[in-house]
């Protein structure tokens, strides 16, 4: 596999992780009793498992297509963040997006020249 493969995947591994993380504090912390803090985790951690088995049988299309979709969650926590005039939670989440896009963008310029075996 290519650097822009493991770059992507890397990424949107982090980026999967770091919202998995997040989403399972506020489920552990103060958010036990609330479903809405359940939901959110299931969905986490389950993108973090489709990332692992994207990454584990080395699908560019799959890495591609979940850091797309991890780009739209981190897009979407940052202006969360930004509506609850928090900083951490907005510029955290939008640097996760920006880079994200970024690598995504990377595995697809690459993508002509190393197309996905069959």
């Amino acid at each position: 596999m290519t650097k822009r493969f493991w770059g992507c995947a890397l990424m949107t591994l982090l980026s999967a992780a770091v919202s998995a993380g997040f989403s399972l504090a506020g489920l552990l912390g103060s958010g036990s009793g609330d479903s809405f803090a359940r939901y959110a985790t299931s969905r986490s951690v389950a993108l973090l498992v489709t990332v692992l088995i994207a990454i584990g049988v080395r699908s560019r299309t799959a890495i591609a297509f979940l850091g797309i979709g991890m780009t739209a969650v981190q897009a979407s926590d940052g202006v969360i963040g930004a509506l609850a005039h928090d900083p951490s939670k907005t510029y955290g989440p939008f640097s996760f997006a920006v880079l994200n896009a970024l690598a995504v963008g990377w595995l697809q310029r690459g993508q002509g020249s190393h197309p996905e075996s069959p």
